[in-house]
């Protein structure tokens, strides 16, 4: 059985590497199919990567996180069509899956979505606001969280992680990760003032002797790439760690690298929001400062700590770290109800057509 993910990104953002990977988790005996922008795709995650996009499959299904960002308030970029584009070359055998509608599409951008999505065989969000917005629209939509809360750690990738804390003569449990990202159109923050908070949180960490870690969570294109942000705040926060867990060891994942680190270390801090997936997933507790309504729902739905990056403020943000929970979170009931979600949605393609 072949089944066509569809509207992939990257293998170099570990978020959609997860995805990729929990997919083939879920679809244990199925073929699965997928193109990517990578010129060398991660080939650890079980997908077939391929030139030009999956065909002639038996089923398809939407994959990624906001895809539906449309930067073009008022009018449609072109990549918007595209990825409307896939979604209904097979309707009837499409579903979506964990995925999140983002605040910038709306108005017509929206309309067009939603005609789409209407038509497919499911539709499954991760967040509540996309689910409203969807039901209010007439899209028949299920509520669910992110397909990478089926993912589990592995003993290889735990000695992995250890080695990397050790190359760098880092404590696990004196260690404090943290994600970063630079911001552009999709997603607007001051990156100037997001680089000098964040540096000030670290230095204050230090104070609080925990060494502050800048965990690099994707290596992908524009704005998605993690490596000068975290050299901006290490500048100006010298005792600050950078580790970057694209390793090319074809045992573990980088995803799964990242999700031992997020386990072994004393505190996560999470900006990007598969660094609060994947540390929730091994029962670790993240400090979540959100920057999109996907983040906003985990915390709500989840009650977790955190806070809106448009309110972080480093001396409130250190306090409120150094006094939440870490440990704890019960990562078995969520896993099984994304399996059982996933189950229904793939329960509403034809007989013929279900793997």
């Amino acid at each position: 059985m072949r089944i066509g993910l569809i509207n992939a990104y990257s293998t170099l953002n570990l978020g959609d590497a997860a995805i990729y990977s929990a997919l083939r988790s879920l679809l244990p005996d199925a073929d699965l199919e997928a193109r990517v922008q990578d010129s060398e795709p991660d080939p650890s995650l079980g997908i077939t990567f391929l030139e030009g996009r999956p065909v002639d499959c038996s089923a398809y299904v939407s994959v990624g996180g906001d895809i539906f960002n449309n930067s073009r308030e008022w009018l449609i970029t072109k990549a918007f069509l595209k990825n409307l584009g896939e979604l209904t070359r097979h309707p009837g055998r499409t579903v979506l899956f964990g995925q999140s509608i983002p605040r910038s599409c709306h108005g017509l951008s929206f309309f067009a979505l939603s005609r789409c999505l209407r038509r497919l065989a499911a539709v499954c969000v991760r967040d509540a606001q996309s689910h409203q917005r969807l039901r209010k629209a007439g899209v028949e939509a299920r509520l669910s969280f992110d397909t990478a809360f089926v993912l589990e750690g592995s003993e290889p990738a735990r000695h992995a992680a250890l080695a990397l804390f050790q190359a760098s003569n880092l404590d696990p449990s004196r260690s404090a990760v943290v994600s970063v990202r630079a911001f552009d159109s999709m997603y607007t923050h001051d990156n100037e003032l997001f680089v000098d908070r964040m540096a000030a949180l670290c230095r204050g960490l230090e104070q609080a002797d925990l060494t502050p870690v800048v965990l690099i969570q994707s290596r992908a294109y524009g704005a998605d790439n993690d490596l000068e942000v975290a050299r901006l705040i290490a500048a100006q926060a010298p005792g600050t760690v950078i580790l970057d867990p694209f390793l090319k060891d074809p045992a573990v994942p980088c995803w799964q690298l990242a999700m031992a680190v997020f386990e072994l270390a004393q505190r996560v801090i999470a900006v990007r929001y598969h660094t609060a997936v994947l540390a929730l997933a091994t029962g670790k507790v993240p400090f979540h400062l959100h920057y999109s309504n996907k983040g906003q729902d985990l915390c709500e739905r989840l009650q977790l700590p955190g806070s809106a990056l448009g309110d972080f403020d480093p001396a409130a943000t250190l306090h409120a770290v150094l006094s939440a929970p870490c440990d704890g979170f019960d990562h078995h009931a969520l896993r099984d109800q994304v399996r059982r979600d996933f189950e229904w949605c793939m329960g509403r393609l034809t007989p013929l057509e279900r793997p």
